[in-house]
């Protein structure tokens, strides 16, 4: 008998293996199985190792033409193999006589083959009997369970069972002693006996015994569920005893110069009074006004001097007239850039680029008109170039400002926890703008929560302030920073521009943000002011600053023009800057303001007259 493979198919004899239940193989007698001879691959392995033809290395040398002599050797070189070449091929040829051995052994099994293969004939008796197992030799009491239901089983039980009962909240409260409905609480084995009771099956293999725990829902309804409390308005007692509360005044305290260094906490705010002028019957000033070249120093013969600034602005601008074209070679721009010149007035220093000028003349008299700016327009057009940004990550308002005066020599000053105005996160996205130079960015921010920029007037600094340092209905309480006394003023003027008295605000960003009605407290809000939309708005407390300062713009107000003379550093009130808040001292009456611009006139050079213009927004409302 050959043994042929082929896939679990096994040929003994004449007839087919049939396996015997339960699992057992009987092959009879030992069959000689013969397995098929190796592949014949193997015997020709040696005959490809055989020696090349002797015309191969014919068309090598043809291909390469008339090589040198030097290639020519190398090439005859391959015709011939060294004698070790030709004891390589030869040891391919044959095979070892152990693989021959190998073969052979598929062709004849051994004798103990034949008797492993009788070893699946016969199967232990403990095989053939599981079978058995299957059969209903258990008796129905071992697998007998008995389920009790009752209320009182421990708290793990306890989640499937009392959680889905309802107390009895509007019904009688049943006594202990009176007999309760049974209840079945439920749970994971539900069993219905349709008006019944549960009849186990005769010899069944399973069965349950049912004991079910009596609950009178009475125990746990609410005792007092008959009883009722009525709502109603408290009584009003002492309604006519009212304390007349305002508005707290802030009572800074005084400045101790002890330092906490273990402290790093927010510090109270702590606003230094303004100096009292001095009330004088005559006022003698010596004036002094210079306007040199930097950096050389070289002094110019200027007359008609004009320094202004305005509360909108950011930078403060001059305006002058020179005499000859000696002095106005002095200004004129090079290839390095435009020219910065130095004035002087009664001690208060200001350095102005000069961005242009004209000229007029006549016979024997010429003059120049120069414009000059100070240095924080070097942010703003047409020296700064402009730039377009989209903020990846959050990113606070106050280092928004500052990112837009890297590698500048510019610096920022933005006190967000005193003075303000307040600082706000801007989220992902929501700071993006474009052709944009860093000055509008700066004061794009400021605006948005209700600030303005202060220019500085001989450095390159600029300052975020807030436009009403304190609202307009609490400037009666408020700290100010210059006493103006009308015995200094030399002139006045006044122009009424009534406005709508608003009382709230309804501010919102766009893209992003929030939207808040800002509403003045103790007001009904029924006078809103024009709605304001700023997709920099992102943020509570940029939203209530904002509402704040339109708020602010409101009321009957007038715009007061002051004339008084440019006292020294050392002399109250000294220059009054834009967003300052003065009070003005006349004699039947004392009111307060915001200062909106500011402008110095000299008339020339050396001892000159000068005089310092002030236009004051005042409010007349409570308050104010």
């Amino acid at each position: 008998m050959t043994y042929q493979p082929g896939p679990a198919d096994f040929q003994l004899g004449s007839d087919a293996y049939n396996p015997p239940s339960p699992l057992g193989f009987n092959f009879g007698s030992t069959p000689a199985i013969i397995p098929a001879p190796p592949p014949s691959l193997i015997r020709g392995v040696g005959a490809a190792w055989s020696r090349a033809v002797a015309n191969s290395t014919a068309p090598t040398a043809a291909a390469w033409g008339e090589a040198p002599a030097k290639q020519h050797a190398a090439a005859t070189g391959w015709g011939t193999g060294a004698a070790a070449d030709s004891a390589r091929a030869a040891g391919w040829s044959a095979v070892p006589a152990k693989e021959q051995g190998g073969a052979a052994a598929w062709r004849a099994g051994k004798a103990a083959d034949g008797a492993a293969s009788s070893q699946w004939g016969d199967l232990p008796a403990k095989d053939s009997g599981n079978h058995v197992g299957w059969d209903k030799s258990l008796k129905p009491t071992d697998w007998q369970v008995h389920v009790t239901w009752n209320p009182a089983v421990p708290s793990k039980d306890r989640i499937i069972t009392p959680r889905f009962q309802r107390s009895n909240e509007y019904g009688t409260r049943i006594p202990q002693s009176q007999p309760a409905p049974l209840h079945h609480p439920g749970g994971a084995v539900a069993f219905t006996f349709r008006g019944g009771l549960y009849t186990p099956p005769d010899n069944g293999d399973v069965f349950f015994h049912f004991y079910v725990q009596p609950i009178r829902a009475g125990r746990i309804g609410p005792v007092d569920s008959a009883g009722s409390a009525r709502w109603g308005l408290s009584r009003q007692l002492d309604r006519f005893r009212r304390l007349p509360w305002g508005r707290a005044r802030a009572l800074d305290p005084v400045p101790t110069g002890i330092e906490y260094p273990d402290y790093e906490g927010p510090i109270s705010i702590i606003v230094p009074p303004p100096a009292e002028p001095d009330i004088l019957e005559t006022y003698m000033i010596a004036n002094s006004v210079s306007l040199v070249v930097l950096p050389d120093r070289t002094p110019l013969d200027a007359t008609a001097l004009r320094v202004s600034l305005d509360i909108d602005s950011f930078a403060w601008t001059l305006s002058a007239q020179l005499f000859g074209r000696t002095s106005l070679a002095q200004v004129r721009p090079t290839a390095s850039g435009p020219k910065e010149v130095e004035l002087t007035i009664n001690g208060h220093r200001w350095v102005f680029i000069i961005e242009r000028y004209s000229g007029t003349g006549k016979l024997a008299d010429e003059r120049y008109s120069i414009t000059g700016v100070s240095q924080t327009q070097l942010l703003a057009k047409p020296y700064a170039p402009t730039r377009s940004h989209s903020n990846a990550v959050p990113i606070n308002g106050q280092q928004a400002a500052e990112q837009e005066l890297l590698y500048t020599d510019f610096t920022l000053h933005w006190n967000s926890q005193t003075i303000g105005p307040p600082d706000w996160t801007l989220p992902e996205g929501a700071f993006s703008y474009a052709d944009k130079t860093a000055m509008e960015v700066i004061a794009e921010l400021a605006e948005t929560v209700g600030g303005i920029v202060r220019p500085a007037q001989a450095s390159r600094e600029l300052t975020v302030l807030p436009r009403y340092r304190e609202p307009v209905w609490q400037w009666s309480s408020a700290i100010m920073d210059k006493i103006i006394s009308t015995n200094i003023v030399s002139e006045w003027g006044s122009e009424w521009q009534p406005q709508p008295e608003w009382n709230s605000c309804y501010v919102s960003g766009t893209n992003h943000g929030i939207a808040m009605q800002v509403r003045r407290a103790g007001t009904a809000g029924n006078e809103p002011a024009p709605d304001v939309y700023h997709d920099w708005i992102t943020g509570e407390q940029a939203a209530r600053a904002r509402g704040i300062t339109e708020l602010c713009k409101g009321g009957n107000q007038e715009i007061v023009t002051l004339n008084l003379p440019l006292f020294p550093k050392q002399t109250a009130p000294g220059l009054v800057q834009p967003g300052m808040l003065c009070e003005v001292r006349e004699i039947d009456d004392t009111w307060r303001g915001l200062c909106l611009a500011t402008e110095i006139s000299a008339d020339g050079i050396g001892a000159s007259r000068v005089k310092q213009t002030l236009q004051l927004e005042r409010h007349h409302r409570e308050g104010a």
